[in-house]
């Protein structure tokens, strides 16, 4: 229990295996020296690790355990493991879990984050969205694979005149929804975030100067 709370506190951290694997091994009896010479670090590095993860869990590797004073959302992250994994193996975004999790522990109960998105869709991250249907449908006992398959993000209309001084702005926030799609979309299909990145900008260019030779 204590390296799966760990593994899930510690998230999409790109230490993380090497840091349950280290815990591991030292509550196996393994030294701080022993350690350090495995993993290719220091003895004081090695300490602060263990520390660290001994805080997390509320004691029971370096101390006494105690009643756990961990955020609520430690335990939810325990008890659904698989949202990290459902955010990994569609690249929803290393960040996401902790967004959701977050906005999980403000609503209070999962229904009520559901509901919260539902009623403000546009004040939370489009991959927070996604998640909290995902799990939404587990929950129900639905599968939450059908979800994936993506509507068509809708565009806002604009607010205010041509001329407006805002109007660029407005409509950055209008495409950012349909952007962040169509960027998770490509990585999902197994682009990697710099082909991507640099496609966009390539393709935007190229509509910029398409636009500048029509005026």
């Amino acid at each position: 229990m204590i390296l799966e709370k760990l593994r899930a506190c510690w998230g999409f951290s790109p230490t993380v295996h090497r840091n349950v694997a280290l815990i591991e091994g030292f509550l196996k009896g393994k030294s701080f020296a022993d350690l350090a010479q495995e993993h290719g670090l220091s003895k004081t590095r090695v300490r602060q690790i263990i520390e660290k993860a001994d805080r997390l869990v509320g004691g029971g590797i370096l101390t006494t355990a105690e009643p756990s004073k961990a955020s609520p959302r430690s335990d939810f992250m325990v008890a659904y493991p698989y949202v990290w994994n459902l955010s990994e193996m569609h690249r929803l975004g290393s960040v996401t879990p902790h967004h959701f999790f977050a906005e999980l522990e403000r609503a209070g109960s999962l229904e009520r984050l559901v509901d919260k998105m539902k009623r403000l869709p546009r004040y939370a991250p489009t991959t927070t969205r996604e998640l909290a249907r995902l799990v939404w449908q587990r929950e129900r006992g639905e599968s939450p694979w059908p979800a994936m398959k993506r509507s068509r993000v809708a565009i806002v209309e604009p607010s205010c005149p041509a001329d407006h001084p805002d109007r660029g702005l407005q409509c950055q926030v209008a495409l950012e929804p349909a952007f962040q799609e169509l960027a998770e979309r490509a990585a999902e299909s197994g682009w990697t975030e710099n082909e991507i990145a640099y496609a966009l900008l390539e393709l935007a260019g190229a509509r910029l100067t398409e636009c500048q030779r029509h005026f």
